[in-house]
């Protein structure tokens, strides 16, 4: 009984470490290799007939993101979130962008994953299916964000690379190849927005066509995801359908923050957005539980323009579509005057 007792603890912590990985996983071989152990000796720790050291927990909970608060179910009102670190530098930043897309192949390889999104801006992966707003994008966060030093003296244009754009399939299609529901507002674009005219009255692009090409992508996206509404199936970075569901809902209530909720048989995370575009995580049971509620709560307030509600759905986007044309208006009108001034653009 008293061997019984001390492994309790251990039942629930591979129940949970079960449900963290994905089935077609061979977990033995897995901690075996992690533990440096034979594979006996780790289906003798998995069956509970050996105890796991400390040392062997802690390194499974790193190796897996399995947060220490999930051994202890008696744990109240404590939640543990996991972040991934910024430095101000490029090769951090693409870093981040390579750990983004291990992620979501992690999410695609569990049974029945699915991604609810909460989008008070535009969902971040939409941005590099488009080179001129993925570029764009990627040198606002480093240059107003995180303050890359780099960058304190540059200016956006449509030559603008370092290498950023050869990860845009991998993240857009990584996103795209995972069913999806999100949650729109008539306020999810205006961030977006917001950024090209504070560059543009910043004199941060170069030329008047940079501006313009980062907005003439924001309209193919919006008539990316439009149309990824009106067949309810995602759309791949080369145009194609996915045949992966998706689900639009358009909702008049303020969201608040951008958060993401994933869920699968085995899997259920919840990612809420900080510091612009980075996220913390967690695996919270309890957690996720009540973030879940929130979304079904959020739905119910909100209509469905997914294969249905067409006229909804089409005013939607045109009225979007409208606010992209009318800053693309201003920023022509405010260069064709600088110009007749004599002024001319940065001037």
């Amino acid at each position: 009984m008293q061997i019984k007792n001390r492994l309790n603890h251990q039942e629930s912590f591979i129940a949970l470490l079960k449900k963290q990985v994905p089935g077609q996983i061979n977990l033995a071989k897995d901690i075996s290799e992690l533990l440096e152990i034979s594979t006996d000796g780790a289906y003798r720790r998995l069956r509970c007939e050996t105890a796991f050291s400390l040392d062997e927990t802690v390194k499974i909970c790193v190796h897996y993101s399995i947060p220490l608060e999930a051994l202890n179910n008696e744990v109240q009102d404590v939640v543990t979130f996991q972040y991934t670190r910024l430095e101000q530098n490029t090769e951090h930043f693409k870093m981040y962008f390579d750990q983004l897309i291990g992620q979501l192949a992690k999410i695609k390889r569990h049974e029945a994953s699915h991604i609810y999104y909460a989008a008070e801006d535009i969902p971040m992966f939409y941005h590099f299916g488009f080179q001129q707003l993925g570029l764009f994008k990627m040198f606002y966060w480093m240059k107003s964000i995180m303050n890359i030093p780099e960058y304190d003296a540059t200016h956006f244009s449509s030559e603008f690379s370092e290498g950023l754009s050869e990860t845009f399939p991998a993240l857009y299609d990584g996103y795209a190849t995972v069913s999806s529901t999100e949650i729109w507002t008539n306020e999810t674009i205006e961030s977006t927005l917001q950024q090209v005219k504070f560059y543009w009255e910043a004199g941060f692009f170069q030329s008047t066509e940079s501006a313009v090409s980062v907005l003439n992508d924001v309209s193919s996206l919006l008539q990316r995801v439009s149309r990824q509404a009106e067949i309810g199936q995602k759309i791949l970075f080369n145009g194609a359908s996915s045949g992966i569901p998706f689900n639009l809902y358009l909702c008049d209530l303020m969201i608040g923050s951008n958060s993401i909720y994933v869920t699968s048989e085995s899997l259920r995370t919840t990612f809420i957005g900080y510091n612009t575009f980075n996220t913390i995580r967690t695996r919270n049971e309890v957690f996720n539980t009540q973030h879940a509620e929130w979304l079904d709560n959020l739905r119910s307030k909100s209509i469905q323009v997914s294969g249905m509600a067409e006229k909804i759905r089409n005013q939607f986007f045109k009225a979007q579509m409208r606010k992209v044309d009318m800053l693309i208006e201003q920023i022509e009108n405010e260069q064709k005057k600088a110009s007749t001034s004599g002024a001319g653009y940065n001037s």
